[in-house]
């Protein structure tokens, strides 16, 4: 009999049981100090001043520092006691005035060690709180690795609310750009190495002093595309593991004069380059050559699909119809001056003729092949088909609308 032991910690506020509004979440963008980062760690909202801290699990005090000033006094508390590469919890914003652990004590689950600090931003009093490594008897220096988001871990998770799309360019709800440029394009004439850009942000449904804090980026972003040829679902980005903080934020996020990404007290946006990325859970530098490569797909109509998940798993989807045009009309009259079949009557009922001397094929927006003709009469549910014909190595698409049957 197989046995999976899930390690899993409660909340390091009380009550440890259950689910505390975040602040910041792993992977946020964040501009508080004039440059940008993503956020390591998460920052769970104290409420009210001066709120008692406990451990999530027992272990040894590696580090009692400040990296800037009297507000940034933090704990490192390793699992055990070695001078190896060992795993521990970061509990930052301690009131270093206050009772606190110091280097060296042994620390028991659920234990006290500290208090947080008030915050100079009213109302924001919180622990930034994190998984991290590092090695040494003691760790004098705030430059361990950040390795995995505590959401990963804490438990109870039960946040129900779902990860929300705004629009993203003016009342389209995503922006198209030329990979790696500022020169957006219109949706309905799409070509060449194409960004896509999403604009969301998750919320925990809890009440914060400030409902911008309230503001958070998804724990994971998934993407689609569909119709004459399909793009599977792949992965964007997943803020999950190891976190190299300070390196490619402009792979993530875009952030120019129409897709301004902004992280801080006053202002929480987030643009999302969903097509930057090689598959894998990593973000890496060399992600940003990756796009949507419309020149490796028929001219036509296209269905971008998004999906945002947050940490509890809850799921939004939003899909956005595009057309891709990399011949040019010009180029395709030069050859065939009209279309090789028409479709009557379209919008239709459910019944439509295809007019065509060629062989037609039918698919609906998933790209499933609904049916194969020439000049017959075809019956479809409602719903949006796409009508294909290849002639003389040119392709050519018509949409046709179902309203009802």
């Amino acid at each position: 009999m197989l046995l999976i032991f899930l390690i899993a910690t409660g909340w390091p506020l009380a009550p440890m049981d259950t689910l505390h509004a975040l602040g910041n979440n792993w992977g946020e963008y964040q501009q508080y100090d004039g440059y940008s980062y993503l956020h390591p760690g998460i920052d769970v909202m104290g409420i009210t001043i001066g709120k008692p801290v406990y451990a999530v699990d027992s272990g040894v005090v590696k580090a009692w520092l400040t990296t800037a000033g009297e507000w940034h006094w933090r704990l490192a508390i390793a699992d055990y006691e070695t001078t190896d590469s060992v795993e521990a919890w970061l509990y930052a914003h301690i009131d270093a005035d206050l009772y606190h652990k110091n280097v060296g004590d042994t620390v028991a689950e659920a234990e006290l060690i500290g208090y947080l600090v008030e915050w100079p931003v009213t109302g924001f009093d919180h622990l930034h709180f994190a998984r991290i490594k590092d090695a040494g008897a003691v760790w004098q220096f705030g430059d361990w690795a950040f390795i995995e988001n505590p959401l990963n871990i804490i438990t109870p998770y039960d946040d129900t609310t779902k990860p929300v799309f705004e629009n993203a360019y003016g009342g389209n709800k995503f922006a198209f750009c030329q990979n790696n440029t500022s020169m957006y394009l219109s949706p309905d004439n799409l070509s060449g190495n194409v960004d896509i850009i999403a604009k969301i942000y998750d919320d925990v449904g809890l009440p914060l002093y400030n409902p911008v804090w309230e503001k958070l980026i998804p724990y994971k972003i998934e993407y689609e595309i569909h119709g004459q040829q399909n793009l599977p679902t792949t992965l964007s980005f997943v803020f999950a593991g190891v976190l190299h903080w300070t390196d490619n934020v402009g792979v993530v996020y875009k952030d120019d004069a129409t897709c301004d990404t902004e992280g801080d007290y006053g202002s929480r946006e987030y643009y999302f380059i969903i097509t930057n990325t090689d598959g894998d859970s990593v973000v890496e530098a060399s992600d940003a050559a990756y796009a949507w490569i419309t020149t490796d797909f028929p001219d036509g109509d296209y269905w971008v699909v998004i999906i945002a998940y947050d940490a509890a798993n809850n799921a939004t989807r939003d899909s956005m119809l595009v057309t891709v045009s990399n011949t040019g009309i010009a180029e395709k009259k030069s050859t065939v001056q009209s279309s090789p079949f028409s479709i009557l009557p379209n919008p239709n009922n459910g019944t439509f003729v295809v007019n065509s001397n060629y062989d037609i094929r039918i698919l609906d927006i998933t790209g499933r092949l609904i049916a194969v003709s020439r000049g017959s009469v075809t019956h479809l549910v409602p719903g949006i088909y796409f009508v294909i014909c290849e002639q003389e190595h040119q392709t050519f698409c018509s949409k046709v609308i179902v309203v009802n049957k």
